[in-house]
């Protein structure tokens, strides 16, 4: 069991949530609803970073991007995933 832990910023409106992954962008989702969002946000961490791991490409370590460009509504969130279950 491989868990990975990265800071994540969660927008919500009355209609979306976004999840986003100041780290790597590429696994941030948007979703109406709020448990699905945080389900695909997880199940989208765990497939960049095994994508990123099998072509040899860096993975970017948590909290590397200091900048996390956010409004005051805005949450930080860690989310954690098992890169072995997807």
């Amino acid at each position: 069991m491989e868990q990975v832990t990265y800071p994540a910023i969660i927008t919500q409106t009355a209609s979306l949530t976004k999840i986003y992954y100041p780290d790597l962008p590429d696994a941030s989702v948007e979703d109406a609803d709020y448990d699905r969002a945080l389900l695909r946000a997880k199940i989208g961490l765990a497939l960049i970073i095994s994508d990123l791991q099998s072509h040899h490409e860096r993975v970017p370590q948590p909290g590397s991007n200091k900048h996390y460009p956010r409004s005051p509504k805005d949450k930080i969130m860690l989310i954690q995933t098992d890169l072995d279950q997807y």
